[in-house]
Formats: structure tokens, C-alpha cells, sequence
């Protein structure tokens, strides 16, 4: 009977690297230094939006998914989305809608068209995306444009950051981050690991909290992962600023 062959280190380390990630980012290859890009808070979301961008970029290509840690590591996710025709033709309306249903889409997010084999369908063309509405604001902003007569701009105000990049931003300079809510009926069976990870942070137990064993296979466990990294840096810049 043949062995089962042993996970490469590296593999093991990506794949660790994936179950923690904070974050997700997309990236679609359009040729010559573009790429159609997106970002996503789950694995599920960044493959519906990896999907997304397949049906919007039909140039043949795979969608690569990036997971990123807190701690700013990212690792490749290695199952890819899936990535099937839009206007592969069906027999059946019917069917055309299930198949991009299958792809992560919304009734409203396509158009199914009729065609003289079948049904097809197809992600409707969007206005703009937010990129390209990013873009267009920053172009319009004259205080962007140069001036004259070594005159200076003055400061633009920042724009707030977004939830996670808050608490990640707090971590940083050292503040615990508030535990994850697992008051739902589906947390149950994960609160008591919650429990200990949270007092292992009140306690400031770092070596306690490096050494905490997660396997992050579900939503439960993955948060209480992110928790524990974020308390890891939190204790860690805390550390370093009191040296």
C-alpha cells in the first residue's frame, strides 16, 4: 500500500498563513502590468468576487487569491475559483440562472440572454467600479494639481480607516483588541477556547498566546485565530515600546 506522501513544509506554512488571514485580495492578469483587482473580509466572498471578475475579464485566465494575516504575511490560496464560462450556452433559462447562481452572483447582478442554441448569461456591466471612481475623484481634486510659485498645498484631511484596519492600526500601537461576539447558538461549542485566549490576553500571557493551538477550519475557530494574532501583536508593540 502506497504512503500518503508528506505536505511540504512551505505548504503547511501556506496553508497556515491562509487559515489565519484577516483579509483576502484578487488579482485578474489583464496583460502588460494591468490587473482587475478586488478585496474581500472571507475566503467565500473573494470567491464569488474572483468569479466576478472571470465574467467580467473573459480573457482565459485564473483569478490568484491572496490570504493576509494581521501581521501583514500573505499566502496564495491554492483551490481555485470557479472560473466557467459566462456564456457557455444552456438549454434551459432555468439553468443559465442556476450556473451563475453557482458563481456567486444575484438575480440582479446579470442579464441571461437568449441565443439561437440556448440561454446564456452574463455579469451586467457595472458604471464604474470603486476604483475607477477613486480614481476619477482624485483627478478632479485640485489640490492634486501642481502649483505655481513654490506655493503649497494644504493638508488634505485623511479618510477614516475601515473597521478591521482600525483594530489592526490599535494592535500595532499596542491596545487589545475587544473579543470576537460569539453570543450566536452557532459560536456554542467554541466559547469555552474563546474564554481561555481572552484570559490569556488579560493576563498579557504572550508566550501563552504564541503556543495557543487553533485549527481554523470554521468560522468560529478563524475568528478566535484572528483575536489571538491581533493579541499577539498587541503584547508584542506593547513590549517593544516599554524597551
Amino acid at each position: 500500500m502506497a504512503r500518503a506522501r508528506k505536505p511540504h513544509p512551505a505548504d503547511v506554512a501556506n496553508a497556515n498563513v491562509v487559515a489565519s488571514a484577516v483579509r483576502f485580495e484578487i488579482a485578474l492578469f489583464l496583460g502588460v502590468g494591468r490587473y482587475a483587482t478586488d478585496t474581500a473580509e472571507t475566503l467565500d466572498e473573494a470567491r464569488r468576487k474572483a468569479a466576478r471578475l472571470v465574467a467580467m475579464h473573459r480573457n482565459g485566465r485564473c483569478p490568484l487569491i491572496y490570504g493576509v494575516t494581521a501581521d501583514g504575511r500573505s499566502g496564495l490560496v491554492t483551490d481555485t475559483p470557479n472560473t466557467e464560462d459566462p456564456m457557455k450556452i444552456y438549454a434551459k433559462k432555468f439553468n443559465a440562472q442556476r450556473a451563475a447562481k453557482a458563481a456567486g452572483h444575484d438575480p440582479d447582478e446579470i442579464d441571461i440572454i437568449k441565443t439561437k442554441d440556448g440561454f446564456a448569461w452574463r455579469v451586467k456591466r457595472q458604471r464604474k467600479s470603486a476604483a475607477d471612481a477613486r480614481d476619477a475623484k482624485l483627478a478632479a481634486d485640485p489640490s492634486r494639481e501642481p502649483l505655481t510659485d513654490g506655493a503649497k498645498h494644504s493638508a488634505a484631511p485623511k479618510r477614516p480607516l475601515g473597521k478591521r484596519a482600525q483594530i489592526e492600526a490599535h494592535a500595532r500601537a499596542g491596545k487589545l483588541p475587544e473579543p470576537p461576539d460569539f453570543s450566536a447558538e452557532t459560536h456554542k461549542r467554541f466559547r469555552s477556547k474563546l474564554a481561555a485566549v481572552v484570559a490569556l490576553a488579560r493576563a498579557r500571557d504572550l508566550n501563552g498566546l504564541r503556543a495557543f493551538q487553533i485549527n481554523p477550519v470554521s468560522t468560529s475557530p478563524k475568528a478566535i485565530a484572528r483575536y489571538r494574532d491581533l493579541c499577539v501583536m498587541a503584547l508584542e508593540a506593547s513590549r517593544s515600546s516599554k524597551e
